[in-house]
């Protein structure tokens, strides 16, 4: 009785549970009897069990949740990886559509003159730019080991683009026609008779002149390369005839003419060994 006094707390905890213990031995003996203990011990099985059976269910819904919840985020983890995995492809698709028509339009390049087998030819990539001007000077991914060497012809699927001044193992540098320092030979394709000489007037496009004054060079020509400057064979697309001038304070024709290859885009060059 001491101890009772003393533990008043565990001692009431000991007695509900022994009671609650007494209740469920009772109840298990005399339950589904239809006399009053066994209603009663009916009720009290009930009444132990209800909340039990409640937090049973509260647990499981929030096990439930949880689980659903990691699901989720895992299902979520899934479909962004997907949608990653499809951009990449679809980029890779876009870039793949990309080269392929720079491909074609290079090989549709050699059609706009008679090469035949004189040359060998090699693709490659711009890498760098000349940071003051461009496209006026540029570097591509070729060089001495493939062939490349100084004054190579360049070209792309519109025509001429320029040749090569420098070249190492790895790399070249090109020099464009727009550029103010390269001089290029031209024909009017209409009458090859008709001669002339080109250079980039700083703007990205070109102008020169008329050898024979009596040249009947109007808008809407076409010039090709010519022999005249050594640099380059005849027959290669340079651009068409924008305007030409013409004063009696020179004998020579002036042509202002724009290049077929849009130079401000260029990814791939072939170029002529």
């Amino acid at each position: 009785m001491r101890w009772i006094r003393k533990h008043t707390g565990a001692s009431t905890i000991i007695a509900v549970f022994a009671a609650l213990l007494i209740l469920v031995l009772v109840s298990y003996q005399t339950f589904g009897e239809s006399n009053v203990l066994g209603r009663a011990a009916g009720r009290a099985i009930g009444w132990i069990q209800t909340p039990f059976a409640q937090a049973a269910r509260f647990l499981d819904a929030r096990f439930s949740a949880y689980v659903r919840a990691n699901e989720l985020v895992r299902e979520n983890e899934e479909l962004r990886t997907r949608v990653a995995e499809l951009e990449r492809e679809l980029n890779e698709s876009r870039l793949s559509d990309a080269d392929l028509s720079d491909l074609k339009k290079l090989s549709e390049a050699l059609n706009y003159a008679d090469l035949g087998d004189d040359y060998e030819r090699v693709t490659a990539d711009v890498i760098g730019l000349d940071g003051s001007s461009g496209f006026n000077i540029f570097t591509i991914n070729v060089g001495s080991r493939d062939g490349v060497s100084s004054d190579s012809v360049v070209i792309d699927g519109d025509g001429l683009i320029g040749r090569v001044m420098t070249v190492s193992e790895n790399a070249a540098k090109v020099i464009s026609i727009i550029d103010e320092t390269n001089k290029v030979g031209f024909q009017v394709f209409r009458n090859l008779e008709w001669l002339g000489m080109l250079h980039g007037d700083g703007n990205g496009k070109l102008t020169g002149y008329m050898l024979d004054e009596t040249a009947a060079v109007r808008e809407g020509d076409r010039l090709v390369t010519s022999v005249i400057g050594g640099f380059y064979p005849p027959g290669i697309t340079i651009g068409k005839v924008t305007s030409v001038e013409w004063t009696h304070d020179s004998p020579l024709k002036t042509v202002h003419v724009e290049a077929a290859v849009y130079f401000k885009s260029i990814r791939k060059v072939t170029v002529l060994l």
